[in-house]
């Protein structure tokens, strides 16, 4: 359980009961939520949990309120998961304690952009089921909108704002309200919830709204609260703009209180906030300090039962210290930079902004604007046009810049660079001459610049080695990362050649040319399919576990290192695994592991087979097995250097240990030259004898009768048809038009078991629909296919 800050309170009198009292008041207060459960709310860029938040004002509260008299009780004792009670039990325990009145503490969130004070009773706006409920909404929206300085307020009935009853007030025999104090995604607020002063300031708030609906009195001494900023440092997160909270809050300021001599210490949360509670009417000195700020002071006049808001602006310390220039982008000297950067120099103190533009020289001249960042340390020159390509500029600093305080720069300060003068091609995918490619093959090609997609249609060519065009999937989003990819939309005939021509118009997004043509040729490599057993079609998990789950699994990013069954990419059926991972350090492991582990037997003929789609990230790709004696055989398949799929075998001959072996993970090591962020997916492990055809390649016999769709289709005027037989049959391969006619006779003969492909040249056709037919013993198939001349 968070431990809760005690909240520092002055008291210069005893105050009376008869001064303000809730004697003989039954109060039921409810923290929101319970735990960091599924249902909390989380902010990652501050650290909040509502479910802590709710807790500590909860806790807070209950104090002020038996101090007036009150019985409280509090829904939750703790703020564990298992704290984390039914919205109906919540209720119930209002219900059972006859309290007067519930209350239920939260916060908001939507969109980040919001920031207003709800309060929600059970009913309609116009048929509250407890008028009561609708009255003390009224009372405590105003509350805590005046001590939050919320943007907006509103009191509304679930029913017609939500359009349901809230399970925490559905079920109450009493009036009951719910808080939405603040907004708790909207980051400035999310700060400040952040900090148990304002949490306190808020349980202030509430206390002060049972006072007056329960007629109990007003408090006789007042509050002083407030927000200490630099002003001259604006935040670097979204903030609403007609509030002051574009500045940045100063941390771990103390606000001491004269006379009394009382300290009020802020924390390091980036809210800046203050409060003082119990102070009696009168004038007093606010004495503000933090460390790199100016001291400064503010008189404030405090009335009873009133807060009084008393933000401050601080000035940092004079540094005297003659400013200099720490660092200048571009380089000096740097080369191929985009005509579409920007030139940024870094000071190491903060800069006076109209002295420091009028010292900044350029040249050749180029017109553009000035903006500032880092506290004023950070200069930024941003060309209206661009900068003209393949040429040198020279930018710098004279010595007429100053820092903040009047200081001139300790020396001038120059640096030159050269725009870029073309597109370049950096690295392709398949390379040039390349073999063995996957028929899936993902084609990926990278330049120097982002690409102008206006200008890829008619500067890149993929065709076969008729010169037919290959219908391909493109990334569209790969653009602007200055990226081509794309991959055949069916696969590729086996041991065949295709080519991509790059031609030299092809343009980036500054208008820059690649300048010459470049050809890039590949050859794939042979058809493969299942030839075993399938021991795991991957149509659901079947035992597989997040990488998080192995202790093996190190050096990653655990919240973007996953596994799961994808419907994206699949050898056969409808799914495949997807294991995605992120390096975070050189020795980082993935593991993705499976139980039960997959029993593979103990014949050393077979060979261990598994689909991978690969990711060419250059990382190391391990499969994990278990001996008969439990020992845990590791087996290095390789580098991950392919895109596509591909069957990957692994001889049984060659898993180490004896016995019975089993499989059991797939394994992504970090290799120096690899990749930090990939995916690979992989389909239908298996076990069986793979034929071998040569000494170089693996082949397998077909388990069914299977027609493929020809390829190219569309066609001009040549394709090809592949079809598998199981085994021996008499073959029939028939073309006919779209009347019935036949047209060609490509096969008639016996054939042995395998796969085989041949050749149909349809020059002497006119353009149009065409069907093929296949009679293999009982097995009859038709396939459709277009000629487009």
């Amino acid at each position: 359980m968070k431990v809760i800050q005690k909240i520092i309170i002055l008291l210069a009198i005893t105050i009376s009961l008869n001064a303000q009292s809730l004697a003989d008041i039954k109060i039921c207060i409810d923290p929101g939520h319970g735990g960091h459960s599924s249902d909390d709310r989380f902010i990652p860029a501050t650290g909040f949990w509502e479910s802590d938040a709710n807790w500590e004002k909860a806790n807070l509260l209950k104090p002020m309120l038996t101090d007036l008299g009150a019985t409280v009780i509090i829904t939750r004792s703790g703020n564990e998961d298992s704290d984390d009670l039914g919205l109906s039990v919540r209720a119930q325990i209002a219900n059972q304690n006859n309290v007067d009145i519930f209350h239920s503490i939260h916060s908001n969130g939507f969109q980040g952009t919001s920031n207003y004070t709800l309060m929600l009773y059970k009913g309609t706006d116009s048929s509250p089921v407890f008028p009561q409920a609708k009255t003390m909404g009224s009372i405590m929206m105003n509350d805590i909108w005046e001590h939050h300085r919320t943007t907006n307020k509103y009191n509304r009935g679930d029913q017609s704002f939500l359009g349901f009853y809230l399970g925490v007030l559905n079920p109450l025999t009493m009036p009951g309200v719910l808080s939405e104090g603040s907004f708790h995604d909207y980051i400035p607020e999310s700060w400040r919830l952040m900090s148990s002063l304002y949490r306190a300031h808020e349980a202030k708030a509430i206390t002060k709204s049972f006072l007056e609906y329960f007629s109990g009195g007003n408090f006789t001494t007042g509050q002083i609260a407030g927000i200490v900023r630099d002003p001259l440092e604006t935040v670097n997160y979204y903030y609403i703009a007609t509030t002051n909270d574009g500045k940045k809050p100063v941390n771990n300021l103390k606000v001491t209180l004269q006379p009394g001599d009382i300290v009020v210490n802020g924390d390091d949360n980036n809210n800046g906030f203050f409060f003082f509670d119990k102070v009696e009417p009168g004038t007093y000195k606010l004495i503000f300090e933090a460390e790199n700020f100016e001291k400064d002071s503010s008189n404030v006049t405090v009335t009873a039962d009133k807060i009084t808001f008393a933000d401050k602006n601080l000035d940092i310390v004079p540094d005297l210290t003659p400013p200099s220039v720490v660092s200048a982008y571009p380089e000096n000297g740097q080369e191929n930079v985009s005509t579409k950067d920007q030139i940024i120099i870094e000071f190491d103190i903060r800069m006076d902004k109209s002295s420091t533009q009028g010292a900044f020289t350029l040249s050749p001249i180029v017109s553009g604007s000035f903006s500032w960042e880092n506290a004023d340390k950070r200069l930024v020159f941003t060309p209206t046009t661009g900068f003209s390509a393949n040429k040198t500029y020279t930018f710098g600093i004279n010595a007429n810049a100053k820092s903040y305080f009047g200081v001139n720069i300790s020396e001038s300060a120059s640096f030159s660079f050269t725009t870029r003068q073309k597109l370049n091609l950096v690295s392709n995918y398949p390379s040039d001459n390349e073999e063995d490619v996957s028929r899936t093959v993902k084609i990926i090609i990278e330049f120097d610049g982002a690409i102008n997609q206006n200008s890829v249609f008619n500067n890149i060519n993929f065709t076969d080695a008729q010169n037919n065009f290959v219908p391909v999937s493109v990334d569209n989003d790969a653009y602007s990362e200055g990226k081509i990819i794309f991959e055949p939309l069916n696969p590729l005939p086996g041991n065949s050649s295709f080519k991509i021509d790059l031609k030299s118009g092809l343009e980036d997004i500054e208008g820059l040319t690649l300048g010459e043509n470049y050809e890039i040729n590949f050859t794939t490599g042979p058809e493969q399919s299942n030839y075993g057993t399938i021991l795991d079609n991957l149509e659901a998990n079947n035992g597989w576990k997040d990488p998080e789950y192995s202790g093996s699994t190190t050096g990653t990013d655990p919240d973007n290192t996953t596994f799961s069954i994808s419907t994206t990419r699949k050898v056969n059926g409808n799914s495949s695994g997807l294991i995605k991972y992120v390096f975070t350090e050189s020795n980082g492991v993935c593991r993705v592991y499976r139980l039960p582990e997959l029993v593979l037997g103990t014949s050393t003929n077979d060979e261990f087979g598994i689909w991978a789609y690969g990711d060419n990230s250059n990382n190391q790709l391990q499969f994990w097995f278990r001996d008969g004696a439990s020992q845990n055989q590791v087996y290095n398949f390789g580098v991950i250097n392919w895109t596509g799929w591909k069957l990957l075998t692994v001889p049984m001959s060659e898993i180490g240990g004896t016995g019975e072996k089993k499989f059991h993970s797939v394994v992504i090591k970090k290799n120096a030259e690899g990749k930090e962020v990939g995916e690979l997916y992989f389909d239908d492990l298996q076990i069986g004898v793979l034929v071998s055809v040569d000494d170089n390649n693996f082949t397998s016999l077909p388990i069914k009768f299977e027609l493929n769709q020809n390829y190219p289709n569309p066609f001009n005027p040549t394709t090809s048809i592949e079809y598998s037989v199981p085994s021996n049959e008499y073959v029939s391969l028939k073309v006919y038009d779209i009347l019935g006619n036949e047209i060609a006779q490509l096969v008639n003969e016996q054939k042995s078991a395998g796969s085989y492909s041949v050749n149909f040249n349809a020059a002497n056709l006119a353009s149009g629909v065409y069907f093929y037919k296949i009679t293999a013993g009982s097995f009859t198939q038709i396939r459709k296919m277009m000629l487009l001349k």
